[in-house]
């Protein structure tokens, strides 16, 4: 009788851990999640496990599923994807293939002729780079896009959200001291480094059209020096950010949500700009066809672990000048899709009362905010505990 017991036991326990395996098998062959579930709450929409991958052809994911089309980016990414071999060469090429290059703005002329190097320098002689603690690894990294004269906006942070917190890390993203046009801040850069220990800077042009760059700088030196982050925060240094509400969220998700995070203000039905004179101006000899869904580059959220994963994703996915766009077509490129989340506003009104902690009491980023408006609102959300 005792023996039946087990028997039946053992049967039981066989059957639930196959049905787990099965149910595990079949949501990791859903491929890219559509659009309806990026707008999903992320504990919703993150609950199946992701598994990333990078298929031989890229086309499909990037939404390219057609012959090529006639703008350059469309073509060079189904004929070759991302460059590789002499950089300048690339872009010289590039040059000679765009019918209406010598049209291009001067940025635009500038980006592609060096989009394809990626290799620079450490920018500040005489000062180390620097890194994570190898235990506790950071639960949370800050890693916040600004430039070498933005000094203000790296102090407002650092006093307020971005100070510190037990398990967050916090580091700017800076290209070259020498500013364009401007003077070489060089010394003082390496006084605030020395001062705080927390400047990436690499010696290339910080234009905006190199904040792609940035952000492929910023995955190599993730990959190598701080492999065992949680979770990763990319912002903007005019943006402010809700620490705790954040970690909230992040510690509410359930694991499988957590290892496959792209979490933002996520745009889906974004196209490229066609006037010459805007700031996202993307011309169609460039690049043809609406942008797939994408998170604000003003704040976003991802796993630590894809680090490795999205730079082998921009080693595959020709360079854009857009670095927001480039971000979503290598986390797409992975089959990953944004999840988009209310509490992230990237473009936060400039009148009314921003400064009012019950607007801010369910919000986990907002943008744009000045350093006296990040000082102020951090101020007032001391006091959250005041009835609404």
């Amino acid at each position: 009788m005792r023996c039946s017991r087990c028997v039946l036991c053992l049967l039981a326990l066989l059957t639930l851990l196959a049905l787990k395996v099965y149910i595990e098998w079949s949501a990791g062959g859903l491929g890219l999640r559509g659009q309806r579930e990026a707008r999903a709450p992320p504990g919703r929409a993150g609950a199946l496990p992701f598994r990333p991958s990078l298929p031989a052809n890229l086309s499909g994911r990037l939404g390219q599923p057609g012959p090529p089309a006639t703008a350059y980016w469309n073509r060079q990414q189904l004929l070759s994807g991302a460059p590789a071999g002499d950089c300048r060469a690339w872009g010289r090429a590039a040059a000679a293939q765009i019918p209406d290059f010598a049209s291009y703005p001067e940025p635009h002329r500038r980006f592609l002729l060096s989009a394809a190097c990626r290799d620079y320098p450490w920018g500040l002689s005489g000062a180390g780079v620097p890194g994570c603690p190898d235990s506790p690894a950071p639960y949370l990294l800050l890693a916040v896009k600004s430039s070498a004269g933005r000094f203000g906006e790296r102090q407002a942070i650092r006093e307020t959200w971005g100070g510190p917190q037990p398990g967050v890390r916090l580091l700017f993203l800076l290209g070259s001291a020498r500013g364009e046009p401007g003077p070489d801040l060089s010394a003082l850069l390496r006084w605030e480094s020395r001062r705080h220990g927390d400047l990436l800077l690499w010696d290339f042009l910080d234009v905006p059209f190199n904040r792609s760059l940035k952000d492929v700088l910023f995955l190599r030196w993730l990959a190598r020096r701080c492999p065992r982050a949680t979770f990763v925060l990319r912002a903007q240094d005019d943006s402010f950010v809700h620490v705790r509400a954040l970690l909230r969220l992040l510690r509410a998700l359930p694991p499988a949500a957590a290892r496959g995070l792209y979490l933002g203000h996520v745009f889906d039905r974004a196209s490229p700009v066609r006037s010459p004179k805007g700031p996202y101006y993307v011309p169609e000899s460039f690049y043809a066809g609406p942008y797939p869904a994408y998170a604000s580059g003003g704040g976003y959220v991802f796993a630590g672990q894809l680090a490795p994963w999205l730079l082998r994703a921009a080693e595959r996915v020709v360079p854009f000048p857009i670095d927001d766009v480039y971000s979503g077509l290598c986390f797409r490129a992975l089959g990953l899709a944004p999840q988009h989340h209310p509490g992230f506003l990237t473009n936060w009104p400039s009148g009314g009362e921003p400064e009012n902690p019950c607007t801010h009491r369910s919000l986990v980023l907002v943008q744009p905010r000045d350093p006296q408006q990040t000082i102020r609102l951090w101020k007032v959300l001391q006091n959250l505990r005041a009835p609404c």
